[in-house]
């Protein structure tokens, strides 16, 4: 019989923030398949260590490059998959660990796709996203009333457009904090957090505060 694949979100940082169900899902998985980048430790692997029992567990690592080479980018994605289904077809459940919420600018969604067509059982895993951890932070909330919430990458192309429009916005993944992020939110009143939930979290409400090289795990929220 065939394994399933679990998607299994771990939060923004805190491993208090570790869902039931997500434990529940790693207990019932063998093989943790780990994403990285550039053979870099996992923020993903160290939360749930925190969380869950690992010692029976075989770590699997994934290294996906940062790349807008596509033809690179699929090819780390097939060969995921491909190394996934092999143990699957043995009869092992995986669990691949994500940061955040699963349904949010995850990896595992590419791989889902991809191991879907092949006839894969995928179970996905809800879990916190670091905007509502960083909402949380700081006391605040999101949306209210009728309000629109609206996420956006801080490399969107349309990001001038998106930002125009009325509603709260969640800019997320700055990996740098670029003079045009840095002009829209001078004008605005914004809090942003970085490392939510980590033993590094900084919030910040001036955008003369954040360090140009900053975390990559920073989001900022503009009411």
């Amino acid at each position: 019989m065939s394994g399933i694949l679990f998607g299994v979100s771990v939060g923004p940082g805190d491993p208090e923030l570790v869902t039931l169900g997500a434990v529940k899902a790693i207990e019932r998985c063998r093989v943790i398949a780990v994403p990285r980048t550039k053979g870099e430790s996992s923020l993903a692997l160290t939360i749930v260590r925190q969380a869950a029992d690992l010692s029976e567990k075989e770590i699997v690592f994934f290294d996906f490059p940062m790349s807008h080479n596509r033809n690179e980018w699929e090819k780390s994605h097939e060969t995921a998959a491909d190394d996934i289904c092999g143990r699957l077809a043995e009869g092992e459940n995986v669990a691949m660990l994500c940061l955040g919420d699963i349904s949010v600018y995850s990896t595992f969604s590419y791989i889902a796709e991809r191991v879907k067509q092949r006839g894969v059982i995928c179970r996905w895993i809800p879990g916190v996203t670091s905007f509502c951890a960083a909402a949380a932070v700081c006391g605040s909330s999101l949306v209210s009333g009728n309000e629109p919430l609206i996420i956006i990458p801080a490399s969107a192309d349309n990001f001038d457009e998106l930002m125009g429009q009325s509603g709260t916005k969640v800019i997320m993944k700055p990996r740098v904090i670029s003079d045009r992020l840095r002009s829209v939110l001078e004008s605005r009143p914004f809090f942003a957090v970085s490392d939510c939930g980590m033993k590094d979290e900084k919030i910040y409400t001036d955008i003369n505060d954040v360090p140009d090289n900053g975390s990559y795990f920073t989001v900022f929220i503009v009411k």
